[in-house]
């Protein structure tokens, strides 16, 4: 079958095809029959859809701070799942870059990979530590369809979405409205993703050569694994941040002040009074460099930091 490439890679029985990447977490969600003041956690740098998703599962959303400003460590899951008796975690490889997985007893682990195809881990392999993996096939994503989503799991959840492809939205027991009925040809999307990953992992190489020269700049520590680059991030001292901002602009270099703002600062966490974990006092600033950036824009990036900064 065409989906078994996906289902040997991480070596799992069961996939889905869904409408998108949070219909693909809500669809998981909805499917656990969980209770509204049952707990999910997320960190608070990741996509504003995944908090929807949550919200419009009726669960409950508890949103955590990583020390680190970008994934939660083993210690902080597991603290946080003890003290706050959390049911859920999703866990998000954001930019590309690891969140370590830890399992628990009783805890429910979504490993949302949608910015992390073809990453390796510092600890096993996607999906060791998981109950389900989701994705987005989404037309910024590594492994673009232009629309879709997938689940994948060893657990038959299947049986919670109704997969008849005519007339598919006419009951109300079944998850309808999720499944996407378009067969995906799955070996072009492998096609595509190891070729967007390794252009990736090319250009991330020229960032880290250009920028660990600087001890304004600090670099992700990645913990012997490979991020698949999404986004090259970096942190820049408050007092260089605009120089940097000037001298990326007259290179072309395309980048993000940041990815989207943070959950704890959105007036949908403060008006719900979403409980919020955690703090990150640190005065650099995130920058989010695009990984499809020209080579020769990389170049002159360079140059001229050399020429503002010294070699």
């Amino acid at each position: 079958m065409n989906n078994k490439l996906i289902l040997d890679i991480y070596n799992k029985k069961y996939l889905l095809p869904i409408y998108s990447g949070s219909l693909a977490i809500e669809g998981v969600l909805r499917s656990l029959n969980l209770n509204s003041n049952d707990k999910v956690l997320i960190t608070n740098v990741v996509c504003h859809s995944i908090l929807q998703s949550i919200l419009n599962a009726n669960l409950t959303p508890v949103i955590a701070i990583p020390s680190n400003g970008l994934t939660l460590s083993k210690k902080e899951i597991k603290d946080i799942v003890k003290k706050e008796n959390i049911k859920v975690f999703i866990a998000v490889h954001q930019y590309g870059y690891e969140q370590e997985i830890i399992k628990i007893k009783d805890l429910i682990v979504i490993e949302d990979i949608a910015q992390a195809w073809n990453i390796v881990l510092s600890d096993g392999y996607v999906g060791k530590y998981s109950d389900y993996i989701v994705t987005s096939l989404g037309k910024s994503k590594e492994l673009c369809n232009g629309i879709g989503g997938l689940i994948i799991s060893d657990i038959y959840f299947i049986n919670n979405f109704d997969i008849k492809k005519r007339e598919c939205r006419n009951s109300n027991s079944k998850l309808l409205e999720y499944y996407y009925p378009i067969d995906i040809n799955y070996k072009k999307l492998l096609k595509i993703g190891n070729r967007n990953v390794k252009r990736n992992r090319k250009n991330a190489k020229y960032y880290k050569n250009i920028f660990s020269k600087y001890n304004f700049i600090k670099l992700v520590n990645e913990n012997n694994s490979i991020p698949s680059y999404h986004r090259f991030l970096i942190y820049v001292s408050d007092k260089y941040y605009e120089d940097i901002i000037y001298i990326l602009d007259k290179c072309n270099i395309k980048y993000q002040k940041e990815y989207k703002d943070k959950l704890d600062n959105i007036n949908l966490v403060k008006n719900n009074r979403i409980k919020v974990i955690g703090s990150n006092n640190s005065n650099d600033k995130c920058l989010l460099f695009r990984t499809n950036n020209s080579y020769f824009n990389i170049k002159k990036l360079e140059r001229e930091l050399v020429k503002y900064y010294g070699s």
